[in-house]
């Protein structure tokens, strides 16, 4: 399904080629995020992110770099996470060239214009706002401070509004040159590509220069004896909770376990959580559960949008399910869950942006990567027992971590229900 091989400066190139397609996919992957970060620089792997865009010493300004990229009908964005970053273009498979060109000038000729950094300080600002005003987003960046504490795990990704203003030129070339190393990245294409598809990244990435790269700091967990709140106080008209756990990390096995215990509660209109909340109480119209898995920790959680004068029938449902989550599951839900893993990943293959995320993060990451027909082996092997065992395991009552965004200054209640 997949091609690798490794360019002459360390940088791993990976290739999927599709040539019934008429689109390709370029994207790189570097192994950077808000995680690498410290205190004083909180928020500078998004900066960087944006700043990339803001010219290269080949094509000096924001606008041309646009106007390259709209003028042959491609699009091209970026994402900055705790681990991991992304660029990416996808266009045109007879434009693979220029993509591979702009998106190398972006990466390994960025001016860093002191001008533009103090211009973009502003736009950061107001995406940070943007974020802050919508109580469903911004659940989740509590959620994980409450989770992870005053570590980098525990941080926005974007930093807050005084470290954004402080960010010199200074403190990107550093940030840039101790995690940037072709040797810390993929370059990943998926789509129709040429036959010379190893010269065309060759000759566009190997300007990259080979260097060393960074770690970040391990996550120090505690352990929980108690369950932990925390009421964020805004005036709303439905109240944002977000219920969960500290689960696996990336490298353990029992985190495909707990993929399934994730469908079987929350994936779909037919999960637990999704019948009891919305469809027989009519409490949430929003309601899932997620399992987010980072290099040394990880995340368990149930969120939810509940009606005000509900927020307590709705956590006490919740607990409910999730406590009758321990006993065991169906053999139709497990095989349901299988299914819907399997139907998910064979829906999702079909965007060629997905496959280079996927591929991208696994190399970047793991320095490995594991083919969606080896997760789906791991998976089909999954016993009713082992669904039970982590359900134990991790369910526990003084693990939760409960977030809420709403109007509440009164604590009692919500410590009464967490128990």
């Amino acid at each position: 399904m997949f091609n690798q091989r490794s360019l002459s400066n360390g940088l791993t190139l990976i290739t999927i080629n599709q040539p019934h397609l008429d689109s390709v996919t370029t994207l790189v992957a570097v192994g950077a995020g808000s995680r690498y970060e410290t205190k004083k620089i909180s928020g500078i792997s998004h900066f960087l992110e944006h700043m990339f865009f803001k010219g290269s010493k080949k094509y000096p300004t924001a606008i041309e770099i646009a106007n390259l990229v709209d003028g042959i009908g491609a699009i091209n964005n970026a994402a900055t996470d705790k681990e991991v970053t992304y660029y990416w273009i996808k266009s045109d498979s007879k434009h693979l060239e220029l993509s591979s060109d702009i998106l190398s000038s972006m990466i390994s000729q960025s001016l860093l214009a002191e001008s533009e950094i103090e211009r973009e300080k502003g736009v950061i600002i107001e995406e940070l706002r943007m974020y802050r005003d919508d109580p469903s987003r911004y659940v989740w960046n509590l959620y994980e401070r409450l989770q992870f504490g005053d570590q980098p795990l525990g941080w926005d990704i974007g930093g807050d509004e005084k470290t954004v203003t402080s960010l010199i030129r200074e403190d990107f070339i550093k940030y840039m040159n101790g995690l940037y190393s072709p040797k810390n990245m993929a370059l990943v294409y998926v789509g129709n590509l040429p036959k010379d598809i190893e010269k065309i990244a060759a000759d566009y990435f190997s300007d990259l220069l080979e260097k060393p790269y960074g770690k970040f700091i391990p996550y120090k967990s505690n352990v929980q004896t108690k369950p932990c709140l925390n009421i964020f106080y805004k005036k709303t008209d439905q109240v944002n909770l977000i219920l969960g756990v500290q689960a696996y990390n990336r490298n353990d096995p029992k985190k495909y376990i707990l993929k399934i215990l994730t469908a079987i509660l929350g994936e779909g209109m037919s999960s637990r959580l999704f019948i009891q909340l919305r469809e027989r109480r009519g409490l949430a119209y929003h309601v899932g559960a997620a399992f987010t898995p980072y290099q040394d920790s990880g995340a368990f959680t149930v969120y939810a949008g509940v009606k005000l004068e509900k927020v307590y029938e709705s956590l006490e449902v919740i607990k409910a399910e999730l406590e009758k989550a321990k006993g065991k599951v169906g053999e139709d839900e497990l095989k349901k869950a299988k299914e819907m893993i399997r139907g998910r990943i064979a829906i999702k293959s079909e965007s060629t942006n997905f496959l280079a995320e996927y591929f991208g993060t696994n190399f970047v990451l793991d320095r490995k990567i594991e083919t969606f027909d080896e997760v789906l082996e791991k998976v089909d092997k999954i016993s009713l027992d082992d669904v039970q065992l982590v359900a134990n395991e991790l369910l526990q009552n003084e693990k939760y971590n409960l977030q809420l965004i709403g109007p509440f200054k009164d604590t009692n209640k919500f410590v009464k229900v967490l128990g």
